[in-house]
């Protein structure tokens, strides 16, 4: 895999440039170089054609539910426990109410904030969410989608009561997004909405600074063919925290970090496919070749690889492309050209 380094004061002005673009009408014209997503199909088609067997769209977050790949998840981290907990649907209204609070008032009042979590607490979901939320106990949160890590309450700290987790997702412009999708979803599907949470130990090891972003592309738009599940391949690697400069992790230099994450991102490939072949529908795999996929892995002491989480792909989805750009470096993202890995480094003396 070739090794692209790209200099630090180019990411710099890029970051800048998204910080100072109030241009909301045109969501891929708010980056210049660097991350960019939800392309329109007139831009990434001149780059990437479409074929019998493949076209550009909207993929939808039904092969991408973190709840899906929790125990791939949970094996590769090798955790000793993790919980899924079905929130009962009613409590999407109170959860909507808390979060126009904050919006109106950057606070949600503790009388609202208590009347919610005492509405779930009565419930079975509630009990065994209470158990767990002993006030001592750490854990990491999140929906089935996202994560509220931008939740200005500490969405990035460990979550210990009921009161915590209410908070963070009814501050949480990602998790709002979530509850409103899903809400959405549910009725075009006319079925219930399920509000899933995430339960995980809290990792104090877990460092954005030592996860990459891992990207492969539907099998057909490289082969013009209808495809399977043997040809998917890693198209591209980029440092996950994209905006700061890299520094190699553990001690190891910047090539063998490479070397150890090249490796080990395509072991983790491995597993992805064998885990969907054997643990999901058809439906699953036929809409991740269609499709195609992206998940982040983290790099760890011994050398090893573990997985993250699972995303969407494709220049007309909402993944972040990282130290790439959809249209620019469209041809290696979607597997035309040699795979590349971009790191970004402080420019040399």
């Amino acid at each position: 895999m070739h090794l692209r380094k790209i200099p630090y004061s180019l990411v710099a002005t890029d970051t800048a440039a998204i910080a100072a673009n109030t241009d909301s009408s045109n969501p891929s014209s708010r980056s210049q170089r660097f991350s960019t997503a939800h392309h329109h199909l007139s831009e990434i088609t001149p780059i990437v054609p479409c074929n019998p067997h493949f076209t550009h769209e909207t993929p939808p977050w039904t092969p991408y539910g973190y709840t899906l790949w929790h125990p791939l998840i949970a094996s590769s981290q090798n955790l000793s426990e993790y919980h899924e907990i079905l929130l009962p649907s009613f409590l999407y209204e109170d959860l909507l109410r808390c979060h126009s609070a904050w919006v109106s008032t950057s606070r949600i009042h503790t009388s609202l904030l208590n009347d919610v979590v005492e509405t779930l607490q009565c419930t079975k979901s509630g009990k065994k969410l209470a158990g767990l939320l002993d006030g001592k106990r750490q854990w990491f949160i999140r929906l089935d989608q996202m994560s509220p890590k931008d939740s200005p309450m500490g969405g990035k700290l460990p979550s210990s009561t009921c009161e915590d987790v209410i908070t963070k997702i009814c501050s949480s412009m990602r998790a709002y997004g979530c509850l409103t999708r899903e809400f959405e979803d549910a009725r075009k599907d006319g079925r219930e909405m399920e509000i899933k949470l995430v339960l995980n130990p809290w990792d104090e090891g877990m460092d954005a600074g030592k996860e990459f972003r891992v990207f492969v592309a539907p099998p057909a738009a490289k082969t013009g063919r209808e495809a399977i599940a043997a040809e998917f391949e890693v198209s591209a690697i980029s440092q996950y925290r994209w905006p700061m400069g890299f520094e190699a992790p553990w001690g190891f230099d910047l090539e063998r970090t490479v070397e150890l994450v090249d490796v080990g991102a395509k072991k983790v490939l491995e597993d992805i496919v064998s885990y969907a072949e054997k643990e999901l529908s058809e439906e699953i795999m036929g809409l991740l070749l269609r499709y195609g996929f992206s998940y982040d892995v983290a790099l760890q002491q011994d050398g090893s690889v573990q997985l993250v989480e699972i995303n969407p792909f494709g220049a007309l989805s909402g993944c972040g492309a990282c130290l790439f750009n959809w249209v620019l470096d469209g041809k290696v993202l979607y597997g035309l050209e040699e795979p590349e890995f971009t790191v970004t480094v402080e420019e040399e003396g």
